[in-house]
């Protein structure tokens, strides 16, 4: 009977310490993946691949098409679908979230504690100001919201990746 427990024991032990091992290795996976991403978006060079679209008070939005924004050396250039509620908007302009240019305010907050980076920024199209918010988790994958005063808010969520030459 006690040479049961003991075994009992043992195997509990040596189990745990597994799994303290294992959660301990996803921590640092989870950090050294962060900093790769971290250091994309601090370099100022990479682009963010639209997954899916949320309209404020709308359905999320699975999109299949090619859309990103772009960050290479101080500009920023997005062409996004916009699905959602337009308050004002004149002859000829564009249907979707269209800007190109150097951004105004721009700030990168890095928490190293949640393993996440945020860039904000507010950008001027030739109709629209657009306030832009992107986080990025350790993975890669993030959230982009973009506002303005002529339409609702709008959520994106996709990819970060590198630039490729």
């Amino acid at each position: 009977m006690k040479t049961g427990i003991i075994a009992f024991i043992t195997a509990t032990l040596i189990l745990s310490g597994c799994s303290a091992t294992s959660s301990t290795a996803k921590k640092e996976q989870a950090a050294a993946n962060f900093e790769k991403t971290a250091n994309l978006i601090e370099s100022g060079n990479y682009k963010f691949t639209i997954r899916s679209a949320s309209p404020a008070g709308g359905k999320t939005i699975q999109i299949t098409s090619l859309y990103t924004l772009k960050a290479m050396e101080g500009n920023y250039k997005a062409y996004l679908p916009y699905f959602g509620r337009a308050y004002s908007g004149g002859y000829g302009e564009s249907g979707g979230v269209e800007f190109n240019g150097e951004p105004e305010n721009l700030k990168i907050t890095r928490n190293d504690n949640k393993n996440k980076i945020s860039v904000a920024f507010t950008i001027k199209s030739d109709t629209e100001q657009y306030k832009v918010n992107l986080q990025v988790g350790a993975s890669g994958y993030g959230n982009l919201v973009i506002s303005s005063q002529k339409r609702q808010t709008i959520s994106y969520y996709g990819l970060t990746d590198g630039l490729k030459d």
